[in-house]
């Protein structure tokens, strides 16, 4: 299966599973181990403490500080959900006052993370480096277009320069809209170069012909080597050969990296002919156009295995 179709007209794009983002995004769970590491503070950290008058904020941070330090985002959180880890600090730092609570106001909580942000050399992903994000993901895009690619292209960047992960729906939203550029910019040139012979004959890939889709029949891969299966690999490789050279003409046009050429092929793979052809028409004529291209050269891998199989016999 594709990592995830780049439809999102209706919903967002999904690109990382439930566990994927509560490990992502999920406020940490430390081991005995981990809270020595993680809430252990230096010189200057415990000079920082000095900021905040009250012990219960000072806990307040100490926490907020174990937790950027492994995931490199802030939290919001009561006794409840942490108390562990309170209990552990209150222990090791304050051990004759008395937790009863979490609670801090919000400018004391936001004062923290500004704090924490100088304190750690990280910055906000304010609106600035939102357009840099979006930048980045758009040039991600013309190297692979999967989502999940573009996802972790985003995620190397930020931890290159130091930036805070916005929340997911955001970073959804982002590749989406990356990969919606790019498959517009590839749907645009192509739509200068094909003809309308060239677009005919990809339509035709879609028709209904004797009661099986042209696509399908292409989809079918010999599963031995015996002369009938070749034969019928041969045929495939005749039906599909005029569409192969208007690949390899037009797909370097494009500009399109052999990592998308895979991903595009393999969403014809994937989808039924029904779900092709609610897509935006001129993107699934280059998913088509990749699938063609793939499907041609491994059609001629399998007769090369097949003359090697049976130079051996």
């Amino acid at each position: 299966m594709p990592e995830q179709a780049t439809n999102t007209t209706q919903k967002r794009l999904r690109i990382l599973g439930e566990d994927e983002i509560a490990a992502l995004y999920g406020r940490p769970h430390f081991t005995d181990e981990e809270r020595l590491e993680y809430f252990g503070l230096s010189p200057t950290e415990k000079a920082t403490l000095d900021q905040f008058h009250s012990i219960k904020s000072r806990i307040y941070f100490i926490l907020q500080l174990g937790y950027f330090k492994s995931h490199h985002m802030s939290f919001v959180f009561d006794l409840p959900d942490v108390e562990e880890d309170a209990r552990y600090i209150q222990r090791q730092y304050f051990p004759d006052f008395q937790l009863d609570n979490l609670d801090i106001t919000k400018v004391t909580r936001l004062r923290q993370q500004g704090v924490l942000l100088r304190l750690c050399n990280y910055r906000s992903c304010d609106a600035t480096q939102r357009q840099a994000l979006a930048a980045k993901a758009r040039q991600a895009a013309t190297v692979s277009a999967k989502p999940i690619d573009v996802f972790r292209e985003l995620m190397q960047y930020m931890a290159e320069q130091r930036i805070v992960v916005p929340g997911y729906t955001f970073m959804q939203d982002t590749v989406s809209q990356a990969l919606t550029h790019e498959q517009e910019r590839l749907a645009t040139i192509a739509s200068h170069y094909l003809g309308p012979a060239d677009v005919e004959n990809l339509h035709r890939l879609l028709e209904d012909a004797l009661g099986l889709y042209a696509i399908t029949q292409l989809k079918r891969e010999p599963g031995n080597f015996s002369a009938g299966e070749i034969k019928r690999e041969i045929q495939r490789g005749a039906q599909i050969a005029a569409l192969y050279n208007l690949a390899y003409k037009l797909l370097p046009v494009l500009k399109i990296s052999n990592e998308s050429i895979k991903y595009y092929a393999s969403l014809v793979t994937y989808y039924s002919v029904f779900r092709l052809k609610q897509l935006e028409e001129r993107t699934v004529r280059i998913s088509l156009l990749c699938f063609v291209y793939h499907r041609y050269q491994r059609l001629h891998d399998h007769l090369i295995n097949s003359l090697i199989s049976h130079v051996r016999q």
